[in-house]
């Protein structure tokens, strides 16, 4: 019976998950379709002309998606932790999978700050200050 909610859960999420990410597949394809049509090539990305407005555009959808992961990953760790009914091998999976997800995070947002930390060395150097 526990087994099924679980499952049924995390089947559940799945769904969903696709469902967002699916509505926004459709919805860049039709405006990718409809930048074709007109004969001209179109810069995907907008405006965006240098290397560090792309990473950044990179760096911020990454993290979008390790949000939702981490997110999904916290709920299944506490899921562990309930689930284990005092099973010492279990709550140990349970708080290293916690932990993992943790540190995950933490490298994942750590990274823009690494990421702006360089460009702005960068700007610094290119512009003699």
């Amino acid at each position: 019976m526990k087994n099924t909610r679980l499952i049924l859960f995390m089947v559940t999420g799945a769904l969903m998950l696709l469902v967002i990410f699916g509505v926004d597949f459709i919805t860049a394809h039709s405006i990718a379709f409809a930048q074709i049509n007109d004969g001209k090539i179109h810069n995907p990305l907008g405006s965006t002309t240098t290397l560090s407005q792309v990473l950044g555009i990179v760096i911020s959808s990454v993290q979008v998606i390790a949000g939702v992961l981490s997110v999904v990953f916290i709920i299944i760790a506490g899921l562990k932790f309930v689930l284990a009914n005092g099973d010492p091998a279990k709550i140990k999976t349970a708080k290293s999978m916690l932990l993992y997800v943790v540190i995950g995070i933490a490298i994942i947002f750590g990274a823009q700050a690494i990421a702006i930390v360089v460009q702005t060395t960068i700007k610094q150097v290119g512009s003699g200050q």
